[in-house]
């Protein structure tokens, strides 16, 4: 069988790449790849109470070049990504990567053949509760609930600290209809149907995302509703839920508050769901989380140091 071999490109664009606005093209043998999950880093953007990609604009070009894989390192001013050998001569690669080039210093280089399965050393099964999350190349264990996923280009495998504080909540809230905001990879919606709440629907801004949760839910033979769409955008339909689950950050956790306001829905049903996790929060947004959202108290909150989820119930 043959193998595709796949092509490096490291976008650079730090200070100094952007001052020079150069593309260098250096073709030699890759280094070993440190981690290459699909699920990018969120890092702080101007905006110090929110949290996004450093270059959205370099971002926004990659994610439409559908790569094999990408991340961010240096803080986000770094970004490296792969593709099949021979997709830089094609439409639309050829101008995707010059207008890259125009934003940095653009590295390009060949992978060793069979890199594409070395990163799978970096995406570990993991235990919630009596949940097991694993890639599909680990088999299922024994009196846990199984949750197969394959990130590819969506966020969520279990390894991120606001995944993992989800995930164990979820355990201990008694099961009903469940909104998932931000599904990325599905990883939450496939743990809360095997924990018993139905219907459960996803709603993801990004489709590439929602594609990969497709496929996911086809590993693990579950049947929930993935969406695309912006859920902080008030003219966007929300399905009725008794619990939601928002992971994603503060700046659109704080749009979202103003979907739950009482009376926001004008004569459409008010969406006040029993409970609300808040979660992909940095510690000291806490407060401001909690606050946008009137008739409901916390009744937990999850940290560990950086990353914080909370969980507020409705009071009136």
């Amino acid at each position: 069988m043959t193998r595709t071999e796949y092509t490096r490109y490291t976008l650079r664009l730090g200070p100094a790449a952007e001052a020079a606005g150069a593309v260098a093209a250096v073709i030699s043998e890759a280094r070993p790849v440190d981690d290459w999950s699909g699920a990018a880093a969120y890092v702080r953007g101007a905006d110090p109470a929110a949290l996004d990609y450093a270059h959205p604009e370099a971002v926004d070009i990659i994610r439409a070049l559908q790569p094999s894989g990408w991340q961010e390192a240096d803080g986000g001013d770094t970004l490296t990504f792969w593709l099949a050998e021979g997709a830089e001569s094609g439409e639309p690669v050829v101008p995707a990567l010059a207008r890259l080039g125009a934003l940095g210093a653009l590295e390009v280089s060949r992978e060793r053949p069979g890199w594409e399965d070395a990163w799978r050393r970096f995406h570990k099964p993991r235990v919630v509760g009596r949940l097991y999350v694993r890639p599909p190349w680990y088999p299922a264990r024994d009196h846990l609930l199984d949750v197969v996923v394959e990130a590819g280009l969506a966020f969520g495998t279990g390894g991120h600290a606001s995944t993992r504080q989800c995930l164990e909540e979820l355990q201990v809230i008694p099961p009903g209809p469940l909104l998932d905001l931000g599904s990325g990879s599905g990883v939450v919606s496939f743990a809360a149907l095997r924990l018993g709440f139905a219907p459960v629907c996803g709603i993801e801004i990004d489709p590439v995302a929602v594609h990969a949760a497709a496929g996911n839910a086809a590993l693990n033979g579950l049947s929930p509703t993935f969406l695309v769409g912006d859920a902080t955008e008030p003219g966007y339909a929300l399905p009725a839920a008794d619990v939601v689950v928002a992971n994603i950050a503060l700046d659109p956790i704080l749009r979202l508050a103003r979907r739950f306001a009482p009376g926001a829905n004008g004569g459409a049903p008010e969406l006040r769901p029993s409970h609300l996790l808040l979660a992909g929060l940095l510690v000291e947004q806490g407060d401001q989380a909690a606050a946008a959202f009137p008739g409901y108290e916390t009744a937990s909150r999850r940290e560990d140091g950086t990353w914080l989820m909370l969980h507020l119930t409705r009071v009136s």
